[in-house]
């Protein structure tokens, strides 16, 4: 009975299983740099890294759901893995998305806010934003078409003309990390990419893009913003550095 069912190769399987472990691994670990990091920075940068590092948490979590219900989808038969009944968790997945993608983008528009009163942030675009991350969060698990639609509004808000001052082109730069590893997917998913013509070969090669993919969308705009916040800190204190020397009393 159990050879009449999808069996994939242990080399398969095995590769499909370390992707994702990966992808677990290296998400939870840049959280965890994120949590760090925050200590050595100025207050004003400590809760837009802290959220980010929670969202990547979470996502991590639900990303393991994802590697542990591929163990339990397949199950040993001799010399190759079967198909055990289990579903793979690909709410999971949706979810890490929903919930990740949006704090990620969230946490670097807060880098954009004034500091002193001579900031010039528009106040209005930080919370049509976050109206727009909202709408991709409630929206994107019900349909892919939906959630490519609110990725093209959120990106009209983000390409839009922003102040100097305003973290644009981080922000810019982790909004196309997040769309190039969703059109992806999305392709995949309407079967536009060449993942083979053998069911077994789709599945595994669609499973290895797809961890990819999100291990994309969620550690490069993690390290943009870490790299950002690190460079924007290094600046202040030259900044400070020099307003301290120019001001200081000279010696005779």
């Amino acid at each position: 009975m159990i050879e009449s069912l999808l069996t994939i190769s242990i080399g398969e399987y095995s590769a499909v299983e370390i992707v994702l472990r990966l992808a677990v691994v290296l998400m939870s670990m840049t959280a965890l740099l994120l949590a760090l990091s925050a200590s050595c920075v100025s207050a004003s940068f400590r809760f837009p890294l802290f959220l980010a590092a929670v969202a990547l948490g979470g996502a991590a979590f639900f990303e393991a759901g994802v590697w542990q219900s591929w163990k339990e989808a397949f199950e040993l038969a001799g010399t190759s893995y079967a198909v055990s009944g289990h579903l793979i968790a690909d709410q999971d997945r949706i979810i890490a998305w929903s919930v990740g993608v949006p704090a990620l983008l969230w946490s670097l528009a807060l880098l954009g806010k004034p500091q002193g009163s001579h900031g010039g942030f528009a106040l209005e675009r930080l919370v049509g934003i976050l109206i727009i991350l909202i709408i991709l969060a409630l929206i994107a698990p019900a349909s892919s078409v939906m959630a490519l639609l609110m990725l093209g509004l959120l990106g009209l808000f983000i390409w839009m003309p922003w102040p100097e001052n305003s973290f644009a082109r981080h922000l810019r730069a982790a909004h196309a990390c997040v769309v190039v590893p969703f059109l992806v997917i999305l392709l995949g998913s309407w079967h536009c990419l060449p993942l083979g013509k053998q069911v077994e070969k789709i599945l595994i090669h669609g499973e290895i893009i797809h961890s990819i993919c999100s291990l994309a969308a969620f550690v490069a705009p993690a390290m943009i913003l870490l790299i950002g916040v690190l460079r924007i800190s290094n600046q202040e204190v030259l900044l400070s550095s020099t307003l301290r020397a120019s001001t200081s009393p000279r010696e005779i």
